[in-house]
């Protein structure tokens, strides 16, 4: 009973801290968000794994900025540790994403680094040979730091990359083929067309198939099929009516759902995103994560605490951002 006292309090929290702070963005959003440096539509999301579609930046800022290279440092730590941030940053991190922009702001190159016990144990490099086109895809190839282009096997890393390449492109929508499996990527366009019986007739999607209704830049529902129209592992995107601006991501992955809820400051600037997981509608751990930004108001440090059904807090994962 007690279990179920405090379980229940959890989710009544949660639901009035994100009813709240929709409340709040109302009376933003007749004024304007503030633009962020990440697209929060993918930030951390499994559409960092598909580097043919580099739309995790934003090229303004990223051009208005002067910046020539982004790195994400991931460092992860028990809070029972006595570690000191300053002491943390002198550790080697478990993972290191490397970003290099033209002048005009685009993603050139980017290079995903390993680590274990202080040693490098594996790396991949990426060159992108073109610029994204009016969908958001580029050709991307791998190479090593010799500037050969290699095949590289990535089925044991904790980043599974994906490439694609495009297949067709019509009016109603785009179809792109994943280099690694063979598996399709569909992004249906129009509207019109999103219905299951539509997306069967139209596309016929096997089951490892994934569809996406909408563009890459602003999807309403990503998924799989089965039995032909029956939809599994689906992925909804809900937005602000007027500014269009993502407010959640809910994700389903039987049995569990995970609700993204994006945060927003009085003055429209994102401070962070709470993902929370549900089984059957009972609430059972979230990760709380929030974005420091410096005075130019890029992200510098965001820090993710995962808390269970006891508000107890697990291990911390910091990612450090840092700019040239």
């Amino acid at each position: 009973m007690r279990n179920l006292f405090i379980c229940a309090f959890a989710v009544i929290y949660l639901l009035t801290a994100c009813s709240g702070g929709e409340s709040g963005m109302n009376k933003i959003e007749e004024a304007r968000f503030q633009p962020s440096l990440f697209d929060m539509n993918t930030f951390e999301t499994d559409a960092e794994k598909f580097i043919s579609f580099p739309i995790w930046f934003n090229d303004s800022i990223i051009r208005a900025q002067h910046v020539h290279k982004i790195t994400r440092d991931y460092f992860s730590f028990d809070p029972a540790d006595t570690l000191e941030m300053k002491e943390l940053y002198l550790e080697v991190p478990r993972e290191r994403r490397e970003y290099w922009f033209s002048e005009n702001g685009g993603l050139k190159e980017m290079k995903i680094s390993y680590f274990y016990d202080d040693q490098e144990i594996g790396a991949a490099h990426y060159v992108y040979s073109t610029v994204k086109d009016k969908h958001g895809f580029a050709k991307v190839m791998i190479k090593s730091d010799t500037n050969v282009v290699i095949d590289w096997d990535e089925k044991e890393m904790e980043f599974p990359i994906r490439t694609h390449q495009l297949i067709r492109e019509s009016k109603k929508y785009v179809a792109y083929k994943d280099n690694q499996t063979g598996d399709f990527l569909f992004f249906m366009l129009n509207k019109k067309f999103w219905g299951p019986l539509s997306v069967d007739s139209i596309l016929n999607p096997s089951h490892r198939d994934v569809v996406v209704l909408g563009s890459c830049f602003h999807p309403s529902k990503k998924y799989q099929v089965q039995n032909k129209v029956k939809e599994r592992n689906v992925t909804k995107f809900v937005y602000y009516k007027k500014s269009k601006k993502i407010q959640s991501i809910i994700r389903e992955e039987y049995p569990f759902t995970i609700k993204r809820s994006i945060l927003f400051d009085k003055y429209g600037w994102c401070t962070g995103f709470i993902d929370s997981t549900f089984t059957d509608k009972e609430f059972l751990t979230r990760t709380v994560s929030e974005i420091k930004v410096d005075k130019q108001k890029l992200p510098v440090k965001i820090v993710r605490k995962k808390l269970n059904q006891l508000n107890q807090t697990g291990r911390i994962v910091i990612e450090r951002i840092k700019y040239e």
